[in-house]
């Protein structure tokens, strides 16, 4: 009987954005799966609050500091005939090399990508200087030079939003090779059963603290707004930066790891004004919570909220457009509900054993079946 391959990924660093379906998809396959990892945990999520994976099924490898680029050829030569993933590829040199070791090696493999930026505000801080600015502007050149090496080789790639398949698209990748994909995590505290709105709206807000998510944004909407609204702001950084004379407006801290469902789970709607975010996992988890999204048209996420009408999704370039939506959300009272109710049918969509079922579906076609599956969280129009 011949061995079903062996599932091997490789990234920066595996964190729960991705273990869960990974430990699923290896439960569905009835395969192991092996990670090898530059790192066993990221410095600057730590500092964030994010702490170390909790799936403790799969077994990672860390790859050497000392003896790296060796130890890749001979693990990739090793595994010359298992199945290959590749996520955050393009974050440094040495996840590049390994990504051209699978070209040399001929081995069967995809790539899992957010989109890349297109503005210079930085991923994880508000720096914004000349290099930021360089770096943006030279990043659809760098995608096309990727795809240029890998588009032949590569048997796909797990596109994280639309935008990362409109991205890749554009870089020279056919639309049969783009699988539009997402992060997903599972549901872990109950939904709060009748939940009944104060006479305040209860918003809240939970990301890092800088320019990009777009916390000034949600500030000024809610401080302008003329409806009773209370806006509770979670997250690492330095409140200061975005201080506010509002008396509607309240900093919370951090939200301790693995408690962001149950804390949200007491809000009437979360707020993710992001001028720019790959994804925005803190929309996965109010859907598993039960509460409605709004979030920008730059969210990767926004696909979940338009897919099963569980929020509302607003236009990032409308400088009133955050503010018209919270006032309408408290005029209207039967509008949250019938959201709340839409979260429910989302949630069960967004697990990651529904993820993984689609992986593996996606791995097991014919090379020229494979983008007749259907992702299940993307309407069709939302899609390049």
């Amino acid at each position: 009987m011949t061995q079903q391959p062996t599932f091997i990924t490789w990234q920066p660093v595996l964190t729960d954005h991705q273990a869960f379906t990974y430990e699923a998809l290896s439960l569905q396959a009835k395969t192991p799966l092996l990670a090898y990892v530059l790192t066993m945990e990221d410095a600057t999520r730590r500092a964030q609050g994010w702490q170390d994976t909790q799936v403790e099924s799969i077994e990672r490898r860390l790859v050497p500091e000392r003896g790296g680029l060796l130890y890749c050829y001979r693990k990739m030569r090793e595994h010359r005939q298992d199945v290959h993933l590749f996520a955050s590829a393009f974050q440094n040199l040495k996840m590049l090399y390994c990504l051209l070791l699978a070209v040399l090696f001929r081995v069967e493999f995809y790539i899992i990508s957010e989109p890349y930026s297109p503005i210079a505000q930085g991923y994880f801080s508000n720096k914004l200087g000349v290099r930021e600015r360089l770096k943006a502007a030279l990043r659809p050149f760098l995608y096309k030079v990727y795809m240029t090496l890998l588009k032949r080789r590569m048997s796909g790639i797990f596109s994280i939003s639309s935008k990362a398949v409109e991205q890749y698209s554009s870089s020279g990748v056919t639309r049969n090779k783009l699988f539009p994909f997402g992060y997903f995590v599972p549901s872990i505290e109950a939904r709060i059963p009748n939940h009944k709105r104060t006479e305040a709206l209860k918003v809240v807000f939970v990301g890092a603290l800088i320019a990009r998510k777009g916390v000034d944004l949600i500030i000024e909407a809610v401080a302008r707004s003329k409806a009773p609204v209370t806006l509770d702001i979670y997250g690492p950084g330095d409140a200061s930066l975005f201080a506010s004379d509002s008396d509607r407006v309240f900093f919370r801290g951090t939200i301790p790891f693995g408690m962001t469902q149950k804390i949200i789970a007491t809000y009437d709607v979360l707020v993710l004004p992001s001028r720019y975010d790959g994804w925005g996992v803190v929309v996965n988890e109010a859907l598993c919570a039960g509460v409605p999204v709004i979030c920008s048209d730059q969210v990767g996420a926004r696909a979940l909220v338009e897919r099963y009408g569980a929020g509302v999704v607003f236009d990032a370039n409308n400088p009133n457009a955050l503010e018209s939506i919270i006032n309408a959300l408290y005029a209207d009272p039967a509008r949250l509900p019938a959201m709340r109710a839409a979260t429910l049918h989302a949630a069960a969509a967004i697990q990651p054993d529904v993820a993984a079922a689609y992986m593996l579906a996606v791995l097991h076609a014919p090379p020229q079946s494979k983008a007749t599956i259907a992702s299940p969280w993307y309407p069709e129009q939302s899609l390049p």
